[in-house]
């Protein structure tokens, strides 16, 4: 029997899906926080700390840089820049959290002396385009090129995924490992995870994910198993013990 799920009023997803869209516009969740001119939050709604923070951590008088890791921290502060410095006093993007990817959008205040900013933010996977829902297989699609920023610039670039020899978390982002070159990608291991084909990578500890193809040996050291990878560094990553019987499996050893 399939189960039917309901909001909090008591309706359905399909008919949620089915009202018009000024409707679902109003009932989407949205976060927004206040900044002063050097960044630091001074006002929060209830929804920013579900959509910004962990539950012991303190938003007001935090600086919003320092919610992310700090290789992230070059894309959030463009962010503010952009919208500091362009005549329309606003710009937008994408940002990755603990609570997953959301939609930021920022604002220049002029009300006081000093300005500041006011940022909204939704979660990218809410339903507030007013288009039906994705099948699952068009919600996660394998990736084929990943997307990476080794700048100050709005600019990502992206690199086939076959180039990836390993894949780090850095909080709530990832490293990304090549043969030459290392880059920050805004998403997480746990969002890159399903979008990556299982049969190449495998996650052998909580913090890494590996290429199998640019595997250059597997060591037992200590009772324990590690990866020497084919990165410029010959990286040395450990494997968890819940994943050694999978890392055996696909490397036969």
């Amino acid at each position: 029997m399939t189960k039917t799920s309901r909001s909090e009023g008591g309706t359905t997803e399909a008919e949620l899906a089915a009202l018009p869209f000024e409707y679902r516009l109003q009932r989407t969740p949205v976060g927004v926080i206040i900044l002063d001119a050097q960044q630091r939050i001074r006002a929060a709604n209830p929804q920013a700390r579900l959509l910004l923070a962990r539950r012991s951590e303190p938003l007001i008088g935090t600086d919003i840089l320092s919610l992310h890791p700090e290789a992230a921290r070059a894309k959030v502060a463009f962010l503010l820049q952009s919208a500091r410095d362009s005549a329309e006093g606003a710009a937008s993007l994408v940002v990755t959290t603990a609570m997953g990817s959301l939609v930021a959008k920022v604002t220049r205040l002029e009300d006081t002396a000093d300005g500041g900013f006011c940022m909204m933010f939704h979660a990218l996977g809410a339903r507030t385009m007013g288009e039906p829902d994705l099948p699952p297989e068009a919600e996660a699609p394998r990736l084929l090129k990943l997307p990476v920023m080794r700048g100050t610039g709005d600019v990502t670039g992206l690199i086939d995924v076959e180039d990836v020899v390993f894949l780090s978390a850095e909080g709530h982002y990832a490293r990304a490992v090549t043969r030459d070159v290392t880059a920050f990608c805004p998403r997480a291991l746990a969002d890159l995870e399903p979008r990556l084909d299982p049969a190449l990578f495998l996650r052998v500890h909580r913090r890494h994910m590996v290429n199998i193809r640019h595997v250059r040996a597997a060591e037992r050291s200590d009772g324990r198993w590690w990866l020497r990878m084919a990165d410029a560094g010959s990286s040395r990553l450990p494997v968890s013990r819940a994943r050694v019987a999978d890392m055996r499996r696909m490397l036969a050893v």
